[in-house]
């Protein structure tokens, strides 16, 4: 397929090492190739755009064959509804692929992928990329074990909507954000959460945003999160995990 098979060039943006699933199930590249990795020359296939801050980077309708890595900041995925109002899926972090991989050939694709902040994308045909799924098992295996771990991740979205109080289902999010986009808290927290609003949490947990706002005031009052500006921080882990435990 197009010269796949060309020597590889120097390690920079044209090549880059096998992607691969972290602990938490994103799909990651690696910053530096280690040797004994097989390395993949992307070189004349991947596109690489820079979109500015709530820039679409595709739309529901689309039918656009493409595979995309985030490279740097951040994506959101959106759903629409009626009266074009907006639901927040999931937030990539760098290192996520998506895309609808395994949509049906020629059907329209169903989310929106919208940059939040400035975000590099790089994108590939997704014939280009499903043949190197097939050259390449482990990659494909790799690929599967985290479309397996999103799978698994919005079966836990599911199972919180049922089992738990949105209190509890905000303590579960906050956490998992904190892993995937929490950065180290220079003001006397634990982590801070830069970019995520509240109508992100809303959406993300399935309820309105001022229910959310006032859950956000009570854990502040409880000293569990606090703010620097529009920055929140999460002052106390272990409280979010006793919270996020509680079911119905």
């Amino acid at each position: 397929m197009h010269g796949f098979n060309r020597p590889l060039g120097p390690i920079g943006s044209n090549v880059v090492a096998p992607i691969q699933t972290t602990s938490s199930g994103m799909l990651v590249t690696a910053n530096k190739l280690v040797p004994g990795q097989e390395a993949i020359d992307f070189k004349g296939y991947f596109k690489v755009e820079s979109f500015p801050h709530n820039s679409v980077i595709y739309r529901p309708g689309d039918t656009t064959d493409r595979v995309y890595l985030l490279k740097s900041g951040r994506v959101r995925l959106m759903r629409l509804g009626k009266n074009s109002s907006r639901s927040v899926v999931s937030i990539l972090r760098p290192g996520d692929l998506f895309g609808e991989l395994f949509r049906p050939e020629g059907t329209p694709v169903e989310e929106m992928a919208i940059a939040s902040g400035e975000a590099e994308v790089w994108s590939i045909e997704g014939r280009d990329f499903r043949a190197q799924l097939e050259a390449r098992p482990a990659l494909a295996v790799d690929v599967v074990r985290a479309y397996a771990e999103r799978v698994r991740a919005l079966r836990k979205r599911v199972l919180g909507l049922t089992f738990k109080e949105v209190p509890a289902r905000l303590a579960d999010t906050l956490l998992t954000l904190a892993e995937a986009h929490g950065e180290r808290c220079p003001h006397g927290g634990e982590t801070d959460l830069r970019g995520i609003t509240q109508q992100d949490l809303a959406d993300l947990v399935g309820a309105s945003r001022s229910f959310v706002s006032t859950l956000i005031n009570e854990m502040k009052r409880d000293g569990v999160l606090g703010n620097v500006g529009r920055i929140l921080c999460i002052r106390d882990q272990k409280a979010l995990r006793k919270l996020a435990s509680k079911e119905k």
